[in-house]
């Protein structure tokens, strides 16, 4: 591919931050490999998330942002011979970095004090929640190629070699493959020491929820990493719960979500995580304007997402976190997403999983 008169061969992206914002960045390879086949595609990530990625077929190499200073990011940058750059983070560690790396087209905001580091700006202003992350992430290539990128799929294939495990962790649970298999995931985090992604439905209503849930004789799986362990308890002591609090790496919770035939979750990197696995999912957010599902909702058909109604509020700003005066979330009863749970399950691709079968291991089948 040539944009102007230098050829573009190889191209990096990176978003080295949270999982949500990571996942919602692969649409972008996507859409390049989509223009080109032949274009080599890099991402630069979290090390956190550098595993999880390695299966995505249109990223050539997954790559560990160093950390640090903008120095140790630049020597890695300019150690790949990157034609492009998409700096789909923007701040100016990142800028500086690709600046001083030398990439010859760095693509980045052109409405923040460094945006004089990158030579193709984007004129857009992601503040304002107007439209999808993965959107806003696909003008940045749009404005590299000046060709538009339609709308690609944002799917993640699991690791390989992660599958076995998370069979097994099923198969340890005794979830087969005669019921529906329903995920809750009530925390807010996806590394231990993040703050929570936004307020949180109350732990009560997820645990009136799994009951409902077990109570149609569906199973239920709770996962959350160890430290959420506070949270999850209460909802595995609910009678039949399978509890995988801790026990599963990303790409093993992975395999887990894909075996679901939904997941109801507040506005986190797991929920992203789902729906990039292929699994419909159940949101729960904040009115919030930096949550706003209309940037950070589910990505494609079929989700179902829940927004918190403020109106008794009478705050001025919602805050994005903690909201020491309300939780409007309250408001939004485990009856009404255990009804849009149902109906989600009705339509589950897995369901000839289900229906009619007799009774083993889901794992197996």
């Amino acid at each position: 591919m040539m944009v102007g008169e230098r050829p573009l061969d190889r191209i990096g992206l990176l978003r080295s931050d949270a999982l949500s914002d990571t996942i919602l960045s692969l649409a972008v390879a996507t859409a390049a490999k989509h223009y080109n086949r032949a274009i080599q595609v890099e991402l630069i990530c979290d090390s956190a998330f550098t595993h999880l990625l390695t299966a995505h077929p249109d990223i050539d190499d997954v790559l560990a942002d160093p950390g640090g200073s903008s120095s140790n990011l630049a020597r890695l940058l300019k150690s790949r011979g990157y034609d492009a750059l998409l700096v789909l983070r923007p701040n100016l560690r990142n800028a500086w970095a690709a600046f001083r790396a030398r990439v010859p087209l760095r693509v980045g905001t052109a409405f923040r004090a460094y945006g004089m580091l990158f030579n193709v700006r984007w004129y857009g202003h992601r503040k304002r929640n107007e439209r999808h992350e993965i959107e806003y992430n696909l003008e940045l290539l749009e404005r590299l190629t000046g060709m538009s990128p339609g709308t690609p799929q944002n799917y993640l294939p699991p690791p390989p070699e992660d599958e076995a495990h998370a069979r097994a962790l099923l198969e340890e649970g005794e979830i087969s493959s005669d019921q529906p298999l329903v995920a809750i995931h009530p925390a807010g985090r996806t590394r231990s020491g993040d703050r929570h992604s936004s307020l949180p439905w109350p732990i009560h209503h997820f645990v009136t929820l799994a009951e409902l849930l077990r109570g149609e004789e569906y199973q239920v799986i709770v996962t959350g990493m160890a430290g959420d362990a506070g949270l999850t308890s209460q909802i595995a002591a609910v009678p039949g719960v399978v509890d995988l609090t801790g026990r599963t790496t990303l790409g093993q919770l992975a395999w887990v979500l894909k075996e679901c035939d939904t997941i109801i979750a507040n506005s986190t990197g797991t929920l992203h995580l789902a729906a990039a696995v292929g699994t419909k999912v159940v949101g729960i957010y904040p009115p919030a304007g930096s949550n706003s599902p209309t940037r950070w909702g589910p990505y494609g058909p079929g989700h179902k997402v829940f927004v918190g109604p403020a109106e008794d509020c009478g705050q001025h700003e919602c805050t994005w976190e903690e909201c020491p005066a309300y939780n409007c979330l309250e408001k939004v009863s485990p009856e009404k997403v255990f009804e849009v749970a149902e109906g989600i399950i009705a339509q589950s691709p897995l369901r000839t999983r289900w229906e009619g079968s007799t009774s083993t291991p889901r794992p197996g089948s």
